[in-house]
């Protein structure tokens, strides 16, 4: 069973406890599902849960972390506390599902608050995706783009890239994909709500170029775990949403992680579900130079989108013909 979340654009936070379902727009040409999802993922995430039973270790439930009546202060400090286990993530053996397109074999990265490198690939055609961030920039590649490119974008200048423009989502929220969430300072936290299944919510107002953004996040109301994060413009627009599942103690760490991740982006009609197999945290990568680094694939252009003559054009049977540089618009 499936489900949308909330609208937060009002006060109240009652009509969050019965997440309104909204029908998806028709799914993109397979090319642009596929170049879309690699951006979903690079800037900036389940079923129905039954609680207790997906967060578990070996056979045990995990404990109570969070006290009855529960603050916004304590659970804030609860979130963070697991998040800060985690100094490095490694997760060698991955799936990622993306409706329309056959299963990839993943390896996942991650080293707060911004390195972070996804890259996936088949038996049969060698690497497809490479997506990743460094403490500088973040870049994306992927195999099947037409016309052949890199592209890039420091951090700096994302607040002005063509990278905004297509999914305001930043790439120091990359390890919230993996479940290590993080309550900024600079935001303005609400909450915890009370909602009629359990769980608790808190709801963030984010500055952006565009407007103050709102993030909603639902937390298990005994554990303290992030179950879902939904990601909404200035205007109420449902921008991004992530869900996570199969919560299990890292035994390394002692971190509670999640084995499953759903992200759905509604404007795109993108969906994608990240099984993660085995991880280990807090050992050294094998080559931490090699991993962070921008990689270069031969016969693909690096593209900077900070570039104010870049445009990505929109979907289309190719990629749109002009003079260099290049309107980039994925195939089908």
């Amino acid at each position: 069973m499936r489900t949308s979340p909330a609208h937060p654009a009002e006060p109240s936070g009652s009509h969050l406890s019965q997440p309104a379902r909204h029908p998806l727009p028709p799914r993109p040409p397979r090319g642009l599902l596929l170049a879309t999802l690699v951006l979903a993922i690079a800037t900036s995430g389940a079923s129905c849960p039954q609680y207790l039973k997906g967060y578990q270790y070996g056979a045990l439930p995990l404990p109570r972390t969070l006290p009855a009546n529960a603050t916004l202060e304590q659970i804030i400090q609860v979130v963070h506390d697991n998040t800060s286990r985690v100094r490095t993530y490694m997760a060698p053996q991955a799936t990622l599902s993306v409706p329309g397109v056959p299963k990839l074999s993943a390896q996942v990265a991650c080293e707060p608050p911004r390195r972070f490198r996804l890259r996936a690939q088949t038996s049969v055609t060698g690497s497809e995706l490479d997506i990743g961030s460094n403490d500088e920039l973040f870049w994306l590649w992927i195999r099947r783009h037409e016309p052949p490119v890199l592209l890039f974008c420091r951090h700096d200048q994302y607040a002005e890239s063509s990278a905004r423009r297509l999914l305001p989502l930043k790439a120091d929220w990359m390890p919230e994909l993996l479940g290590l969430v993080s309550f900024s300072p600079d935001d303005q936290h609400q909450g915890p709500f009370p909602m009629a299944d359990g769980r608790l919510e808190i709801r963030s107002v984010i500055h952006s170029p565009e407007g103050n953004l709102t993030r909603s996040t639902l937390l298990d109301g005994t554990t303290g775990l992030v179950l879902e994060q939904h990601l909404f413009s200035p205007t109420g627009e449902r921008l991004a949403s992530v869900r996570t599942s199969k919560h299990r103690v890292d035994q390394n760490s002692g971190a509670a992680l999640p084995r499953s991740v759903e992200v759905s982006w509604p404007s795109s009609g993108i969906e994608f579900q990240l099984d993660i197999a085995s991880l280990t945290t807090n050992t050294p990568s094998g080559d931490p130079g090699l991993l962070w680094q921008m990689p270069a694939y031969e016969g693909y252009q690096p593209v900077d989108l900070a570039d104010p003559s870049v445009m990505l054009g929109p979907p289309g049977p190719g990629p749109q013909a002009s003079p260099p540089p290049p309107t980039f618009a994925p195939s089908p």
